[in-house]
């Protein structure tokens, strides 16, 4: 699927996804990774080094500690809403529930989902969860796509359900689109069909943590713009048409999460911390002009030349920050005038996330020393 047959997709099934899903598509959820903890250990997980298997916490790219970087981010992204992953959050109870409870006060009608395994799941760790206000979970049956299909780990899996709908309003499985498991998966979507609202298929994608792992069982990327892997889309697609039960399946492409939750993330995110000489671009990137000086003085002339005009601008360190486009007319002009360039200036793309990680530097001068060989004699 394109984006263009995405969009189509979400617009006419929008109403059947799970609410977790309808504010994610929008870029309304945060995104809180409460820990890299999990006891899986699955061969496909896509989790970063940085990540995986250590006890941290992120919102969404922000590396935090506390519940108010929490409520910070969710409120620099304009959220509407949580999404609890790891790791598995359920290893860590007591701090998922504290940050899940947080946010729900902080905020009104916020929509709160995690992500855990059946081995989690307790009737103990359900109340507190209940209690805090989550209002929908996603099981993972890790040992079917690990192990292979099992009937009897299938009725653990249903007992966990029934045990979730006890507490929890929404319940959900969510699994990774495994290519050649058409049949597995439609006899796993059979025995939960009545059990659980809603079935999530993510497109199976390659990251540098689980390539070998991946390559190791002959699997290989789609084309050579994307990770996701050959023959998830097709497996999933496959599922989706020969299912003929009551419970809706949504597959999530990874084009899906790239091309337009991340999109909307970061354009939602970009609105509340751009700065006024900052340009948003349709990506939700940030354009922004650099000047920098060796010399004080060159930096004092060409930012008094900016408040003459009115130009809004930033100064740090031995930088000027500025609209990108303005510094565009600036340098054309005083090539025009024949004016000294005492500087080396570029236009740089970055994330608006914490780290503003810059993605493109495009430079506009770059000073050279000017150096004449003498010739021997």
């Amino acid at each position: 699927m394109n984006v263009e047959e995405i969009k189509k997709y979400i617009e006419k099934n929008y109403n059947k996804l799970p609410e977790g899903c309808k504010q994610c598509v929008k870029g309304e959820k945060l995104v809180l990774f409460i820990t890299g903890i999990c006891n899986s250990n699955c061969y496909y997980c896509p989790l970063s080094e940085k990540r995986k298997n250590k006890d941290v916490i992120y919102a969404n790219e922000r590396l935090i500690t506390t519940v108010e970087e929490a409520i910070d981010e969710a409120k620099l992204c304009s959220s509407r809403g949580v999404g609890i992953t790891g790791g598995d959050p359920l290893l860590k109870i007591n701090r998922t529930v504290k940050f899940l409870k947080a946010l729900k006060d902080e905020f009104k009608e916020f929509h709160a989902h995690l992500y855990t395994t059946p081995e989690s799941v307790s009737e103990e760790k359900l109340k507190l969860l209940k209690e805090a206000g989550l209002d929908e979970i996603r099981l993972h049956p890790t040992k079917i796509f690990n192990e292979g299909y099992n009937e009897e780990y299938v009725k653990f899996l249903c007992d966990k359900l029934s045990l979730c709908n006890k507490y929890i309003e929404d319940v959900g499985v969510e699994i990774p689109a495994i290519p050649n498991m058409e049949n597995e998966i439609l006899k796993l979507a059979e025995s939960v069909d009545g059990l659980a609202k809603f079935m999530n298929i993510n497109e199976l994608e390659f990251s540098e943590e689980n390539y070998y792992e991946l390559e190791k069982r002959g699997f290989y990327p789609k084309d050579d713009v994307s990770n996701a892997i050959a023959g998830s889309e097709e497996t999933s697609l496959k599922v989706i048409n020969e299912f003929k039960g009551n419970m809706f399946i949504h597959y999530c492409p990874s084009v899906l999460k790239d091309a337009i939750q991340m999109k909307n993330r970061l354009i939602n995110r970009a609105k509340n911390v751009a700065k006024p000489y900052e340009v948003i671009t349709d990506e939700g990137l940030l354009l922004r002009g650099i000047m920098i000086f060796d010399n004080e003085e060159d930096l004092k002339e060409i930012a008094n030349i900016l408040e003459e005009n009115e130009i809004e601008f930033e100064i740090i360190d031995n930088k000027i920050y500025l609209n990108p486009f303005i510094l565009e007319d600036i340098i054309d002009e005083m090539k025009r005038q024949r004016f000294p360039i005492t500087f080396s200036a570029y236009i740089s793309e970055v994330y608006p996330t914490s780290d503003a990680l810059e993605v493109e530097r495009i430079p506009l001068i770059t000073k050279k020393l000017r150096f004449r060989r003498r010739r021997r004699r």
